[in-house]
This record gives structure tokens, sequence and C-alpha cells, in this order.
């Protein structure tokens, strides 16, 4: 019951970031003759938007966890507000300027790249802390082949306007989300 109570607000949050996602699609959809389109931003909300998914599919196997503390409960949490973060510095509320996506994208970067970086930060934490519990999760291989080189691909986001990169690193980091999925998620229930 405990799980049950506490999945409650991490769960709104990540819903929030799936209803931000939703919200904002359909916004580009409907305005799509009157705007320029970022594809690199709509590949970073599709990578975000399999990211968001995957843990909430992980959430569950918290489920095992017996007793709680409230600073286990604000780390999961955590997790889930970089994730709605991400997604939030996508997609601006209201107008974009002069309806161009692809200026907006570049122009708000350092906040979405920096962020970014501080997430990928925290997920190291969380990597280090199943290492050290759970040899089955923490799959060393795969992870460094995610971690580094997202890494530091976001440093050098951080830096440049190039659209060519931008779009190149967005379209890897959806590979990398997708694959990592597909590696390191277990069936429900197994």
């Amino acid at each position: 019951m405990v799980f049950e109570y506490l999945t409650v607000l991490i769960s709104v949050v990540v819903g929030l970031a799936l209803t931000h996602f939703l919200t904002q699609l359909v916004r580009i959809i409907h305005v799509r003759d009157r705007v320029v389109v970022s594809w690199a931003q709509l590949l970073w909300a599709l990578a975000l938007l399999v990211w968001i998914v995957s843990f909430w599919w992980f959430t569950f196997a918290l489920n095992t966890v017996e007793t709680w503390t409230f600073g286990l409960f604000l780390f999961v949490l955590g997790y889930a507000v970089f994730l709605y973060l991400l997604m939030a510095l996508l997609f601006p509320e209201g107008e974009v300027p002069n309806q161009d996506y692809r200026a907006q994208f570049i122009r708000n970067r350092h906040w979405f790249f920096g962020t970014l970086l501080a997430f990928v930060s925290y997920d190291l934490v969380d990597y280090w802390i199943k290492a050290g519990t759970d040899s089955q999760t923490a799959t060393i291989g795969p992870y460094a082949l995610f971690i580094g080189p997202l890494i530091v691909m976001t440093v050098i986001a951080l830096g440049t306007r190039n659209l060519l990169f931008h779009r190149f690193f967005a379209a890897m980091a959806l590979v990398w989300v997708v694959a990592m999925s597909v590696i390191t998620l277990r069936p429900l229930g197994a």
C-alpha cells in the first residue's frame, strides 16, 4: 500500500510530462502551415517520451521495496521532475516568437542541455546506487555506451548552434534511449 500511495505523485509528474508533449504536438500540427518546425526539437521530444515511459515502466520494479524513506521517495520523484522539466523546456508555454520553433530551440538550448547534463549526472548517481544493490539492473557495458556519448554530445550541444549537429544528436539520443529501454527493461510480473 505504501508503494501505491507514494507513486501517485510520481505518476502525476510523469503524466504532466506526457500531457505537455501531447498538447504541444497537437499545437504544432494545428499551426503547421504558419510555423517553422524544429526536427531536432521533435526528435528530442520523442526521445524524452520513450525515456518517460521507460521510467514509468521501471518504477513498477520499486514495488518490492519494503521500507521507503523520505530521501528515497524524493530521489525517485526528482527523476520524474527532471523528465518533466526537459519536456517543458523543449516546448514553451504560449506562442513561440515569430512562430519559429527552430530558432526557439537554438535560443533555449543552454537551458535544455544544461538541464539534460544535470539529469544525466542524476542518472549516474541512480546507476551507481543500483550497481551496489542489483547486478541485473546495472549492466555496465550498455550503460557506458549510452551515457558516455550522451555526456560528451550534451557538452558540445551547449556550445553549438549548428542545426545539423543538433538534428544528428537528437536522432542518436532517440536511438540510444530506445536501445537502452529494450536492453534494460524487464517484463512486468517476471
